[in-house]
C-alpha cells in the first residue's frame, strides 16, 4: 500500500515537470483546504486470537484526512505552514471465511484532531520537501467487528461496536516528513508520513507499546491572501 501511494506522486510528478508555476513571493500568505487518504497502521498489535487455532493477521486500515493549512513564505526557498485537520487512522486485521462463518472488518478505529506545524524547503519550482512536529488530540476511538454465522442458506450478521476511548491516550505527538507538488498555481499534491511517537495506549502494557504509524496522500487548492 505504501508503495502504491508513492509510486502514484512519483508519476504525478514525472507528468507535471513541464508545467511552470508562479513562484510565491516572500513575505506571501496562502490558506490551503486539503482532503485525502491514508494507510495507516499501529505499532506492535498483534494477531488477534479469535478461537481455537484461528488468529487473525494484522494489516492496513485505509483513513482520511480532510483539514486546511495556511503557509508563509519566508523566502524564495523556505516557508512555515500550520494547520488544522481531522483524520481517521487505525489499524486493522484481515478478513477470516470459513464456510461455515466469517469474521471481517475487525479494526481499531481512532478519529483525531491534529495541528501540525511544518517548514518547507522548495528545491526547484513548484517541488517541497517538508518535515515538522504535529500534536493531535483524540476524540473517537473504537474497536468493531463483524461475525456472520451461515446456516441453511442463510446469513445471521452480528456487528460489534466499542467505544475505547477509556483506555487511550487523549493526545498524540507524532513526526511528519513529506514531499509535495504543484500541479498549478492552486493545485498541490501532498505526500506525508507520519512517525508516530507518543504510544495509543494509556497504560503501559508489557508486551509493547501502540504507536501510530500514517501515510497521508493528500490534494489541496490554494488561496493566495
Amino acid at each position: 500500500m505504501k508503495k502504491s501511494l508513492l509510486g502514484a506522486v512519483t508519476a504525478l510528478l514525472i507528468c507535471g515537470t513541464t508545467s511552470v508555476h508562479a513562484q510565491l513571493e516572500p513575505g506571501s500568505f496562502s490558506i490551503q483546504p486539503k482532503l485525502g487518504l491514508a494507510s495507516t497502521s499501529l505499532t506492535d498489535m498483534p494477531a488477534l486470537p479469535v478461537a481455537e487455532h484461528i488468529e487473525l493477521d494484522r494489516t492496513f486500515f485505509p483513513g482520511f484526512l480532510i483539514g486546511a493549512e495556511c503557509e508563509y513564505q519566508l523566502s524564495d526557498r523556505f516557508s512555515l505552514a500550520a494547520g488544522l485537520n481531522y483524520t481517521a487512522q487505525g489499524g486493522k486485521w484481515k478478513d477470516y471465511r470459513r464456510p461455515e462463518f466469517e469474521i471481517k472488518k475487525t479494526q481499531i478505529v481512532l478519529g483525531y484532531i491534529n495541528v501540525p506545524v511544518l517548514a518547507n524547503v522548495y528545491l526547484f519550482d513548484g517541488f517541497a520537501l517538508k518535515a515538522g512536529v504535529q500534536v493531535g488530540f483524540l476524540t473517537n476511538a473504537n474497536a468493531q467487528s463483524t461475525f456472520v454465522e451461515k446456516t441453511g442458506g442463510l446469513h445471521e450478521i452480528e456487528k460489534n461496536d466499542e467505544s475505547i476511548l477509556s483506555d487511550c491516550r487523549r493526545w498524540d505527538l507524532s513526526i511528519p516528513v513529506g514531499i509535495s507538488y504543484e500541479l498549478s498555481d492552486e493545485l498541490i499534491i501532498d505526500a506525508r508520513y507520519h512517525f508516530g511517537l507518543s504510544r495509543v495506549n494509556k497504560e503501559k502494557d508489557e508486551d509493547g507499546n501502540t504507536r501510530n504509524r500514517s501515510l497521508f496522500l493528500t490534494i489541496g487548492y490554494r488561496f493566495q491572501l
